[in-house]
């Protein structure tokens, strides 16, 4: 079942606390997926214990300052009364020790990965000293992260590092390749008995269907998984395209140009037959000339600004920036692998997105048509996340200048839910459940909307899409607890 936090990118990290037990030898086995039946429980005296989901009897005696969920692998994250973390099993034994580190989990292929955090002042060298010349004092220390990211199942450490603060971080943003691989931190590990082996490292980019791209300077090769031999390599990025027209040439300069570089450029170039591979899998060559095209279509070329390969298709989407429009808009055009171009194209489950994330294409008025449009609306950033499919968060300005999102079908061109929120937030996309916010800073609310109906009678001032909500008391402070965002059971003392 999929689930989306409502914070994209990262979740938020629960932290907790648990009565020192004896550290034992943890298996060398890797952890499968399993039925997980209990929760954590906030009690009258501000106490977290775990209980059984269902009957709510307490699992064991052990008792937590906070506390999170168990992964699928049955592991959770721990605080004790000395505000230090640790992981437990669902037996709440240790499974790594309590330190001041902040502690994160992910699962991936079931595997439980972690990252243990903590910031300290380090004390530098003389050299390195910061002289603030308007009086205030020599700053001898500088902020430094200590990070350490392991496999909970293994003890396997995979790196230990002590950073400056403000320069590069660490996340547990493992991919699944395939069975038997994950790539992270540039590398491409081999799974064997729980145990990660290093098998490919320089990776600038990871690509679909088991490929991936190394960089060097300003050469690029592309690889697949297991092959030494490089499937193209010296490509080169460039921001130039020319492409045939009978006896004419047309030079498209500046195609997909950011206001900084990116990692892997847009587009990559052959450095010996000239083939363009344009973002963003890299799969296939940008035809060298138009062999059907009418006038308009040509006019529409010459103009090109964005090229993008959509994968499992023989096309290419072309994009021309439309500056009549109050908001950033692209106009569209698409060209096959042989020439040939189009006004439009059979449905393709693809998404293109800006820097930040925002859909680009499609665009607005592919996504809601103009006959479902007030006059008087005006549109923001249009967002949709993994697994919505044609479902599509649309933020409205109206007259008054009063701003509301909604949930549009693209599809069925139907509002599913009507732009009468605030804000919405996706929960989870299987299930379609979502958070709903009536009013500027007021109370969130769960809602089913594949059955068209909230869930539950409760409302709160944030709703996490494991569960996890908050309510204001009357000091002012927050409380923090779970509910099941299914059913909303709260699991919490009355």
């Amino acid at each position: 079942m999929k689930t989306i936090v409502c914070s994209i990118l990262f979740m938020l990290t629960s932290v907790m606390a648990c009565t020192q037990e004896t550290k034992d030898n943890f298996p060398l086995v890797p952890s499968k997926t399993k039925s997980i039946s209990s929760v954590p429980f906030l009690t009258k005296q501000n106490d977290f214990i775990y209980v059984d989901k269902i009957s709510l009897k307490p699992v064991s005696k052990q008792k937590f300052r906070n506390a999170s969920l168990f992964t699928p692998t049955g592991f959770a994250v721990v605080e004790n009364e000395k505000n230090e973390y640790g992981v437990i099993d669902e037996r709440g034994k240790i499974v790594l020790d309590f330190s001041a580190s902040a502690i994160g989990l992910n699962v991936v292929d079931g595997l439980t990965f972690y990252k243990k955090n903590i910031e300290y002042e380090k004390k530098m060298p003389v050299w390195k000293w910061d002289w603030n010349i308007m009086g205030s004092g020599i700053k001898k220390e500088q902020t430094y992260h200590k990070i350490e990211i392991g496999v909970v199942e293994s003890q396997q450490i995979l790196l230990n590092e002590d950073i400056p603060y403000l320069e590069e971080n660490y996340y547990l943003n493992f991919v699944s390749v395939d069975e038997k691989h994950l790539f992270w931190n540039g590398n491409i590990y081999e799974i064997k008995k729980g145990h990660l082996n290093k098998i490919e490292n320089g990776i600038t980019e990871l690509l679909e269907n088991k490929r991936f791209i190394k960089g060097s300077n300003t050469s690029f090769s592309i690889y697949g998984l297991g092959q030494k031999k490089a499937l193209h390599k010296e490509l080169k990025g460039t921001e130039t395209l020319s492409i045939r027209f009978g006896k004419e040439t047309i030079m498209l300069k500046e195609v997909n140009k950011e206001r900084y570089d990116p990692e892997v450029p847009k587009l990559l170039a052959d450095s010996k037959t000239q083939d363009i591979y344009p973002f963003p899998q890299y799969e296939k060559v940008f035809p060298k000339e138009i062999t059907k095209a009418t006038a308009s279509q040509i006019d529409f070329i010459k103009k090109t600004s964005l090229v993008y390969s959509i994968t499992n298709s023989p096309y290419f989407l072309l994009g021309v920036f439309n500056y009549d429009h109050d908001i950033w808009a692209y106009d569209w055009l698409y060209i096959d692998t042989k020439g040939n171009v189009t006004d439009s194209i059979g449905t393709y489950n693809f998404k293109v997105l800006d820097q930040v994330g925002n859909v680009v294409w499609p665009d607005r008025k592919m996504i809601l048509p103009s006959q479902f449009v007030d006059k008087n609306w005006k549109f923001g950033k249009i967002n949709s996340y993994h697994s919505m499919n044609d479902l599509y968060l649309i933020p409205i300005e109206d007259e008054k200048q009063l701003r509301t999102k909604g949930l549009w079908n693209r599809s069925k061109n139907i509002w599913e839910i009507k732009p009468e929120y605030n804000d919405i937030s996706v929960l989870d996309t299987d299930e379609h459940i979502y958070a709903l916010q009536k009013e500027k800073d007021g109370l969130y609310m769960l809602y089913d909307n594949k059955n068209k109906r909230n869930i539950g009678s409760k409302m709160y001032n944030s709703i996490n899409s494991d569960g996890l909500v908050s309510i204001k008391r009357s000091s002012g402070e927050s409380t923090y607890y779970y509910i099941d965002i299914y059913s909303g059971k709260e699991y919490k003392e009355q």
